[in-house]
């Protein structure tokens, strides 16, 4: 069975984003794999994977709003700003609940963040966390992100810990965000765990896991929870061709359009009868739809 779609994977801890595309090479036995949105290895959650021509998609699916669920604790400093690093200092703590709260409201809209040096950001040709881990520290740039969500879903004040939700813009460091706001509070703040929850449309209850996708799999059940190419194309308009132009479509010949409703340079759904058979972009000046990605099931 050809595969061209999209599954929702709900990353296991412990993983890289790469070691999942590696297993599932394997248990569906193909090559053509990638995966649209890095999760460090300590973040669980939604990690969407492309199969076949759904990997021409991935500079196209990955919309710009991902969700977060963050636990971090206060009065806490690690060099890599999460539990996984090494705790270079601790601090008291005298926070209450609406202390965070009202914090959180600075983070809200755009903020310029700081790149971590525990990324994989280059610089100069070098992965920062490779400069970190030689205990060599540098300029970073700063990056212009969204946050659009940030709620406190629960402190306690004994252990010092607590639950985030995060609806941010791609490219955000919830870490750093965590760790910001320890500074706010006068405090120390390190995230101990992070999941997606939302990425590219795909929900978590959307997901599966790898012990559920093998299951799937040997069951004969694979269709049951593929997502079709064109659920992450939402966006664009369709535009219907007749068996004549499908036939043109498929070999790469441009095709006329007269139609005005169209802007210049607009992408477009192609379909043929309900099928989905890829993108074109029109234009306009010269009255012609050229193809741009061929992406028939």
């Amino acid at each position: 069975m050809e595969i061209n779609a999209v599954i929702g994977i709900n990353k296991p801890k412990g993983f890289t984003s790469f070691d999942v595309v590696a297993k599932l090479r394997k248990v569906l036995k193909t090559k053509k794999i990638g995966h649209a949105g890095t999760l460090d290895p300590m973040a669980t959650g939604v990690l969407p994977i492309l199969v076949g021509k759904a990997t021409k998609l991935c500079d196209l699916i990955c919309d710009n709003y991902k969700e977060y669920i963050a636990d971090f604790k206060l009065g806490v400093l690690t060099d890599t700003l999460d539990i996984t690093g090494k705790m270079l200092l601790t601090s008291e703590v005298r926070v209450t609940e609406l202390d965070i709260e009202n914090a959180l409201q600075k983070y809200l809209g755009e903020l310029y963040q700081t790149v971590p040096m525990y990324s994989a950001v280059k610089i100069n040709g070098q992965k920062l966390y490779n400069l970190a881990r030689k205990g060599q520290e540098v300029e970073r740039p700063k990056k212009l992100v969204k946050i659009s969500k940030l709620e406190l879903k629960n402190y306690d004040t004994q252990t010092k810990e607590g639950r985030i939700i995060v609806g941010c813009s791609r490219g955000t460091y919830v870490r750093s965000l965590i760790d910001d706001l320890g500074k706010d509070l006068g405090c120390y703040a390190t995230m101990i765990n992070l999941c997606r929850i939302k990425s590219c449309g795909i929900d978590i209850a959307e997901t599966v896991t790898l012990g559920e996708l093998e299951e799937t799999v040997n069951e004969g059940k694979l269709k049951d929870i593929l997502i079709h190419m064109d659920y992450f194309l939402k966006e664009y308009r369709k535009y219907n061709l007749n068996l004549h132009e499908k036939e043109k479509f498929l070999h790469g010949v441009i095709l006329p359009i007269a139609d005005s409703k169209f802007k210049d340079q607009e992408l477009l759904r192609v379909y043929y009868s309900g099928q989905f058979l890829g993108l074109a972009k029109v234009d306009m000046g010269n009255q012609k739809l050229k193809i741009v990605k061929l992406l028939i099931s």
